[in-house]
């Protein structure tokens, strides 16, 4: 894996993040076994889609990433504020509104309407993945610092969610991600984790829970062979379906690379061009 570009990695990561995202909407809140497989993009789901479209998800990630980049490094006031214009203006969004905010981020936001403390998050919020999954532009623009890709996905979180766990889930992903993109192998990636890939596919969940989320997604990156198989065990995993293939996505995207990504999902993606140029300005500013 290692003769994969950096800069393909960065494209493939947040790539990867938003073809997760749309291919599991169609089919969000969906318990596992009560729909149909999923092999495709396609249309419809709970907010009615067009095929490749994206949600929530993908929207945060392009905000957090847009305000690295504008900003030149970790701005929480700039990030929330992007937030709240998703959130009532639909900026970032692919339909041109917030049609699906998460009840954690919801909370937070409209404390920060209120209050004005950036960081909004409340430790009494229940632990869920809504940091986790826009995540990726914190360890694509602090690739050359491992100590800072650490702090702030840890601070990232802080913003909306602020349970430990939703804190310590956002650096261990941060951290996989890191390593993905330095050309690791799976087992490097996972030297120091927690997470027990013993388990049966059975066992694992797709619900919202932000270390039940991450669990999903990294045993099915682990227990897959291309970002293809793996994307499709996480959206069948049911219930937060796009969130548990967008956390896939962020780190297998940084492991197969833009190239290993499946070219039919990605033809299928929703404003593609958009999102892998946000990732080259990730690239380029990394490197300053």
């Amino acid at each position: 894996m290692s003769s994969i570009s950096l800069i393909e990695r960065y494209t493939g990561c947040l790539l990867g993040l938003a073809i997760g995202d749309a291919l599991g909407a169609p089919v969000e809140f969906k318990e596992r076994g009560s729909f149909p497989p999923v092999f495709e993009m396609q249309a419809g789901g709970p907010f009615n889609l067009q095929k490749g479209q994206w949600t929530d998800d993908t929207s945060l990630a392009l905000c957090l990433g847009t305000s690295l980049v504008e900003k030149k490094g970790f701005d929480p006031h700039d990030q929330i504020e992007k937030y709240i214009k998703w959130f009532r203006e639909g900026y970032m969004s692919c339909t041109g509104h917030c049609f699906d905010i998460g009840n954690t981020t919801k909370a937070a936001l409209l404390r920060y309407e209120e209050h004005k403390d950036i960081y909004a998050g409340s430790r009494d919020d229940p632990a869920t993945n809504g940091s986790l999954m826009r995540l990726a532009p914190i360890p694509l623009f602090y690739f050359h610092n491992i100590e800072e890709t650490k702090l702030y996905a840890g601070l990232s979180s802080k913003v909306t969610h602020a349970p430990k766990n939703c804190i310590q889930t956002c650096v261990d992903l941060a951290v996989y991600i890191h390593r993905a993109l330095q050309g690791q192998s799976k087992e490097e990636i996972f030297i120091d984790t927690n997470i027990d890939f013993r388990k049966s596919y059975e066992e694992v969940s797709g619900k919202g829970d932000a270390l039940l989320c991450l669990e999903g997604a990294m045993w099915c990156f682990y227990h897959s062979k291309t970002f293809e198989e793996g994307v499709k065990l996480a959206v069948n995993l049911g219930d937060d379906t796009d969130t548990t293939a967008a956390v896939f996505g962020q780190l297998a995207g940084a492991y197969y690379g833009k190239s290993g990504l499946p070219q039919y999902m990605l033809q299928d993606l929703y404003d593609k061009d958009m999102i892998e140029e946000l990732a080259l300005k990730l690239f380029n500013s990394s490197a300053l």
